[in-house]
């Protein structure tokens, strides 16, 4: 069934307006609106829609329809599904010439009795037999079956859309293609036949979490450090160097006094320098100090003791340049966040090992610095070098991967976009085949395609089972029989049979005749109106079809201009189509409204939920609005006022909704109709004699010199508004007027009902306010 119409737009006055303001369709729906109002539009669409007719003003159309919850646009119609056939002027216009035939209505002859049972058994095989599904609708609903299945592989693609981008919220709200990512692009990534999904695509959690952090859309600076290794020959000198210093001996005249003494040598060494040449005197006892002393001193620090000192000093310091220096950075946020987990073992290492190194180093420094202490004597160097050189491994293969690191981080920068593209592509598939794993996506979309290969094996069958079926029915067929039963049914429907329509062979259609006399041109309106509308009904049911499984439309099955057929109209409906599998009814009538409204009063469903019943069907109304100064039409819930015993209740109540709207000349023209037919309604009926002229009845309705302003003012609106007709120079300065005061025109209205009959009006006016 048809569930709802979501979009419409550049079909007649459906335009840019999304009609989807009311419930959702069900099995029996009512449809009211004046004439002019969009009705016949809508019949139209619904004859797009099964395929019964495309006008060539439908180029344009943009349409968006529910069926059994598939969504359908313009570009996909006809909805194979459903059989649809709508009654309307399109379907009378390209079916009967009411100046020559009506096409023929195919039925069948009897004569032929073995091609008969073969083609009623056919019939039964296709169509079925009494309640009974034939292949036809086996296979229909293999199909809504499988469209079910499909809805539901749909939904996964839709909800592993929304999972994929929900994520890529959290991680990325610039990156519009995974912010807007939906169950196409699904579909495009597990169809990719050149890069196929695999399980080799699901990340672990560390994985996706690392692949998460590189996805980040931070750009960062790039990192430019000079860092060298430590040159392990370097070590080699400065060990061999050391302990050439440590085993010198230097050969000097000694005096053991300083010799025993370090601190008192040290002392003396730098005293020499303090006095030699600027003193005298010692400058801390005050004697004279002898030349001899000032020789002996010299001899002791000799010149191989200084050098032996210079030596010691050199070295030391080129341990102190190869000791290690923070050459690796604490701070991981420089880097991007993928790499600090790295940067932060790296540095830890670095730290520790760095600090053995150094204390390595250490140990040869302090072995120079008791070397200079104890020049005259030969030290032995027990430090296992082998160890410093292990540190220096350790530190250099943590400087390698601290360059690599910074390496990586600069190549990132250097192609941040296209690097970041293809983390966040990794994740994206991860999602995807982790959900359609999980989902058994692939399960279910084999078993559906092989169903789909068997249902198109048995479809093909069906059709060699039609053709045969058709070709039978083609012999067979017998209009004679399909006018004799068409005849029947307009006599019951007009009340008489002076209308007869009669096969002709040559045309290959049906000619009209009136007591058995052609005279097609001569027929009333309620003629025309029965005979289009049997004919619909019969060509519905023709070639064995069931009204059971077509969707229905009815545009107005009624004549404007005969209305004592309205009860006729009302009871062919109900009975040739009140099993229909989906109705449509559309007037504009609302007496024939009542009487369709208490018909589907009493189509109910089981309520699923709670067990009781619902009712099986819903009111609608096409209302006209003004926007961009434009009039379009609106499909809207049919509400309360519908249900009303008459259309003055309706009238009423439509007025009363604009008493306090400031309307548009576009919109008088629209409220001028409707308050006519609420004047000339309640006036009539209460003064009667005056009922064929408005002016009359204004006049006896507001009598007397004081209301001639009153009066002239209503008489005005709704004669110039209600009528589809130039106005004349002096209206349109009335117009000009009217436009500004039309709310209070409408008060008038209102007021002088409300003067002539307090009661009525009074319990109008409680109906129209219940409703709001």
């Amino acid at each position: 069934m048809i569930t709802s119409i979501d979009k419409l737009e550049n079909l007649g006055i459906y335009n840019k307006i999304p009609p989807k303001r009311c419930q959702d369709f069900k099995r029996y729906n009512l449809i009211y609106g004046w004439n002019g109002s969009g009705k016949s539009t809508l019949s139209r669409l619904f004859a797009f829609v099964g395929g019964q007719k495309t006008p060539d003003d439908f180029s344009d159309v943009k349409a968006t329809i529910t069926c059994d919850g598939v969504t359908y646009n313009q570009q996909q119609f006809p909805i194979a599904s459903e059989k649809i056939l709508v009654f309307n002027e399109d379907f009378v216009n390209d079916n009967i010439n009411w100046n020559g035939t009506i096409k023929s209505i195919l039925l069948l002859d009897e004569k032929n009795i073995e091609d008969v049972k073969k083609y009623n058994g056919l019939k039964e095989f296709l169509y079925g037999k009494d309640d009974g599904d034939g292949e036809i609708q086996k296979i229909n609903k293999r199909k809504e079956q499988l469209e079910a299945e499909n809805v539901g592989i749909q939904k996964i693609l839709t909800n592993i859309g929304k999972t994929v981008k929900n994520n890529y919220q959290i991680l990325d709200t610039s990156d519009t293609y995974y912010l807007n990512y939906d169950k196409r692009k699904v579909s495009n990534l597990i169809n990719n036949k050149d890069n196929p999904l695999t399980d080799a695509d699901i990340l672990t959690k560390s994985q996706l979490e690392l692949a998460i952090k590189q996805a980040k859309p931070i750009k960062k600076n790039k990192i430019i450090l000079n860092i060298e290794l430590k040159n392990k020959n370097d070590l080699v000198d400065f060990i061999q160097k050391t302990k050439d210093i440590l085993s010198r001996q230097v050969i000097a005249k000694v005096i053991e006094e300083l010799k025993e003494d370090q601190q008192l040598s040290d002392w003396v060494k730098l005293g020499i320098a303090l006095h030699k040449g600027k003193r005298e005197k010692c400058a801390f006892c005050g004697n004279t100090i002898s030349k001899y002393r000032i020789e002996d001193l010299e001899n002791h620090f000799s010149e191989a003791v200084k050098k032996l000192d210079t030596d010691i000093d050199e070295l030391i310091h080129s341990w102190e340049t190869v000791k290690c220096v923070n050459e690796i950075a604490e701070d991981s946020s420089i880097f991007y966040d993928e790499l600090g987990i790295e940067i932060s073992e790296c540095s830890s290492l670095y730290k520790k090992e760095s600090k053995k190194y150094n204390d390595e180093i250490e140990q040869y420094i302090e072995l120079l610095k008791i070397k200079r202490n104890n020049p005259f004597e030969v030290q032995e160097c027990k430090l296992d070098c082998n160890e410093i050189y292990n540190y220096c491994n350790e530190i250099n293969q943590l400087l390698s991967k601290y360059k690599d690191i910074i390496s990586r981080h600069n190549k990132k920068t250097d192609n941040f976009e296209e690097l970041t593209q293809k983390v966040k592509q990794q994740i994206e598939r991860h999602y995807v085949q982790e959900q359609i794993k999980g989902l058994s996506y692939r399960k279910k979309v084999d078993e559906y395609n092989s169903k789909i290969h068997i249902l198109k094996n048995d479809e093909d069958e069906l059709k060699k089972k039609e053709l045969e079926y058709n070709e039978l029915e083609s012999r067979l067929s017998n209009e004679t029989l399909g006018a004799e039963e068409f005849n029947q049914k307009l006599e019951r429907f007009l009340g008489y049979d002076e209308i007869k329509l009669k096969f002709d062979p040559n045309t290959k259609g049906y000619k009209i005749y009136r007591n058995f006399k052609e005279e097609a041109e001569h027929l009333s309106e309620g003629e025309k109106t029965a005979i289009a509308f049997i004919y619909f009904v019969t060509k519905i049911k023709e070639a064995g079809r069931k009204i059971e499984g077509c969707i229905v439309v009815i545009d107005d099955p009624i004549s404007s201009f005969d209305s004592n057929k309205l009860f006729s109209s009302y009871a062919y409906t109900k009975s040739e189509c009140d099993k229909a599998k989906q109705l449509f009814v559309l007037t504009h009538n609302y007496n024939y409204f009542s009487l369709v409204l208490g018909w589907f009063n009493k189509r109910h469903k089981k309520d699923l939920e709670t067990g009781g019943k619902i009712p099986d069907y819903s009111l609608y109304r096409v209302e006209n609005r003004i926007v961009d100064g434009k009039r379009v039409a609106i499909l809207n819930d049919g509400g309360e006022s519908l249900k009303q015993a008459t259309e003055y209740d309706y009238v009423f109540y439509t007025v009363y909704s604009m008493k306090d709207e400031v309307l548009s000349k576009k919109e008088s023209i629209f409220c001028g109709n409707v308050c006519r037919k609420l004047v000339e309604s309640f006036l009539s009926f209460k003064f009667p004699k005056q009922r064929a002229d408005l002016m009359a009845l204004l006049t006896a309705a507001l009598p007397g010199k004081d209301n001639d302003i009153v009066r002239e003012r209503i008489y005005k609106f709704i004669n110039i508004y209600s009528h589809d007709k130039k106005i004349n120079v002096f209206e349109e300065l009335d117009a000009e007027i009217l436009d500004s005061n039309s709310q209070q025109i409408i008060n008038d209205i209102l007021e002088m009902i409300k003067k002539l009959d307090l009661n009525h009006y009074n319990a109008m006016i409680e109906k129209c306010q219940s409703e709001f």
